[in-house]
């Protein structure tokens, strides 16, 4: 007889455990499964390039503890899917064991493809995808000169440049005449190469690999199809991934490269669901279908498909969309950032005055923005989004777009356009009587991140305004300024999740400001008390104007005003989720900075001032991090709760 369980996830990488993590905190009795024949807790595929140049230890690839699990009362089961039966709910694992479901997530992700040419097995010839691939790969540097690098995206590319980095020979082939062409047009491709072979790789474009040749098993040199002869002792091979899907199509679930599904991460069969990199995308403007393969639009996946299993996905708000998500990275040491379509005939194009090392391009559709390409200077790439997002006309501004005085941001607060689109929505949730525990108050959830609080850690004074349970959120408002230009949306803290501050995509508060690090700080909610820890940043965390030592961390009081970087800003409030209470007004915010673009608290009203007096509960007594997985133990703990390693000093 199969164990019943309500929610079964197929796979625990980002995509599967940001799902868990979802039904979990808004079904906190729901049984739920996971199963993976991977043991290992999901880890930070961007970060895996630092991993490989030295930058950081394997330790700091988790992106959960190993405890994850345990803690938050999901079973996982070490173990392989290999049918489902969709009409009787059953999924049926490799040991024999039977799960039944009530519904069901695939996030079983993808392998990376490989060359169809003779020699592939050799050794010393190896794909990137995993941890244990980046340290084969190492293994097999050990003693090497000349690396070949095989493939036109990111992954070849930023593998590229850190290999050349630490000093190898590389000669990286390139199948089309341009680099990442999805994405790049020939300017950009340009500017990205130039880079490249300025810093001593060989680049050969319109070339594939023919054979790869070896000697006493290890590989010694590559034949191309031009006929050129490359003598090397390792072959990395990163022409992008295959979604592993070969279970789901004898299912009945349809596919193509990938899963198929509908907006809401709906497959053609009832109650499953799937998410990240098994799927396949179709491109709205060329109908082409495409496997991402990529972190952040995996986490929105998932968010999506977990709040449809939920039946709470906002359908008042656009869902996740694969063709504008906010896409920012560095490609050669340039700035970059796109959105929308970037690389498509048939639209008006606005391309900025050239400048050294930076391009600048924008689509246009009838005066309406499309697409949105940024190289080497991406500061204005958000407000650019926000109004791909929303379907602003420029038209009337179009002359003005992409001089770099002109504010867009500062243009469409004028116009009154929402934020950017950068999460997913969930509607609005009853809570259930029955979930609240005493002294709670139940929270009307309007954001993905609702919580339920203690109704201790609301001010007297503003309990007061309010007949009734005060339903109360933990927010981080941002305060603008005038330097970044940057107009961010609400954030409201959650218990059940740490939330990641960076310009990396994929952290949960996306900050693309240049003073803001790729991985910059973290808060977490632990003993009845949210931290914040800086991880390391270039550009500092200060809360209250006083900076964090690197890796410190220290306990959040309600209207701290926490600063990342050299100019973003956020307040730290407990506000009503109905929107009686309002613990702020809005000030503008040339009164709200000084001459160096940095908040003034001399401009913090009435209302902000008087609350920042009232006597707020939130235990201020020494906590410990754990320096493993980042857990906040209290302070007299001397084994870590999250990983059992022994803790050093507190830390207030």
């Amino acid at each position: 007889m199969a164990d019943l369980v309500s929610y079964l996830i197929v796979g625990n990488g980002i995509a599967g455990v940001t799902a868990a993590e979802i039904l979990r905190a808004e079904d906190p009795e729901a049984a739920i499964a996971v199963v993976a024949d991977d043991p290992f807790p999901v880890y930070y595929r961007p970060a895996l390039k630092d991993y490989l140049a030295g930058r950081i230890h394997e330790e700091k690839l988790w992106a959960r503890p190993t405890s994850l699990y345990q803690d938050q009362r999901i079973h996982f089961l070490q173990d392989r899917v290999t049918s489902i039966q969709a009409e009787q709910h059953i999924a049926y694992l490799q040991s024999g064991r039977q799960l039944a479901y009530k519904q069901l997530l695939l996030a079983n992700g993808a392998h990376p493809a490989t060359l169809r040419c003779p020699g592939t097995g050799l050794q010393g010839v190896t794909t990137l995808r995993t941890v244990a691939d980046y340290q084969s790969l190492m293994q097999c540097l050990d003693g090497a000169n000349h690396v070949v690098i095989v493939g036109g995206g990111t992954l070849a590319l930023e593998t590229s440049e850190t290999l050349r980095h630490r000093g190898y020979e590389v000669t990286h082939l390139i199948r089309k005449r341009t680099l990442w062409s999805e994405i790049l047009d020939e300017t950009a491709s340009d500017l990205v190469l130039q880079q490249e072979r300025r810093a001593g790789v060989t680049v050969r474009l319109e070339t594939e690999v023919a054979e790869i040749v070896g000697k006493h098993g290890q590989v010694n040199e590559v034949t191309t199809t031009r006929g050129e002869r490359i003598p090397c002792e390792v072959v990395i091979i990163a022409i992008g991934i295959e979604p592993d899907i070969d279970f789901i199509k004898a299912s009945g679930i349809h596919c193509g490269r990938g899963v198929q599904v509908d907006a809401a991460m709906r497959t053609n069969v009832p109650d499953i669901y799937a998410a990240g990199d098994v799927l396949e995308t179709i491109d709205t403007f060329t109908r082409r279908t495409r496997v991402i393969g990529q972190w952040y639009p995996a986490i929105q996946q998932a968010r999506s498909a977990a709040y449809s299993m939920l039946h709470a996905l906002d359908d008042a708000q656009q869902p996740f969309q694969a063709n504008t998500f906010y896409n920012a990275t560095l490609l050669y040491s340039l700035d970059f950032a796109a959105i929308g379509v970037t690389n498509r005939q048939g639209y008006q194009e606005l391309v900025a005055d050239p400048q050294p090392r930076t391009y600048r391009k924008l689509l246009l559709e009838d005066g309406v923005p499309v697409g949105m390409l940024a190289l080497g200077d991406r500061s204005q790439a958000l407000a650019f989004k926000r109004a791909i997002d929303h379907r602003v006309n420029l038209a009337s501004i179009s002359l003005q777009l992409l001089n770099p005085d002109f504010q867009l941001a500062a243009w469409l607060d004028q116009q009154m356009v929402p934020p950017a689109l950068l999460g997913v929505q969930h509607a609005k949730l009853k809570p259930k009587a029955a979930q609240v525990a005493p002294r709670t108050v139940p929270v009307d959830t309007t954001t993905p991140h609702a919580i339920v609080v203690p109704i201790e850690t609301v001010p007297r004074a503003l309990q007061e305004k309010v007949q009734g349970p005060v339903p109360t959120e933990l927010v981080l408002v941002h305060v603008p300024d005038r330097v970044s230009g940057l107009n961010l949306p609400d954030f409201v803290l959650k218990q059940s999740a740490s939330l990641t501050i960076g310009r990396a995509p994929g952290t949960s508060l996306l900050i693309d400001q240049g003073t803001v690090s790729r991985r910059h700080a973290e808060i977490a909610y632990a003993h009845g008390c949210y931290v914040v820890q800086d991880l390391g940043s270039s550009n500092g965390t200060f809360v209250n104007e006083q900076a964090l030592a690197p890796h410190s961390v220290r306990v959040l009081q309600p209207n701290d005003m926490v600063r990342f970087g050299r100019y973003v800003t956020f307040r730290f409030i407990a506000r009503s989720c109905t929107g009686n209470i309002q613990s702020y007004k809005s000030v503008p915010s040339s009164q709200m900075t000084d001459v160096n673009g940095r908040v003034s608290t001399d401009a913090l009203t009435e209302d902000v001032r008087a609350y920042s007096t009232e006597k707020v509960l939130v235990p201020t007594a020494q906590v410990r991090l754990c320096q493993r997985c980042r857990v906040v133990n209290t302070h007299s703990a001397r084994f870590c709760a999250g990983c059992s390693a022994p803790l050093g000093s507190g830390i207030r």
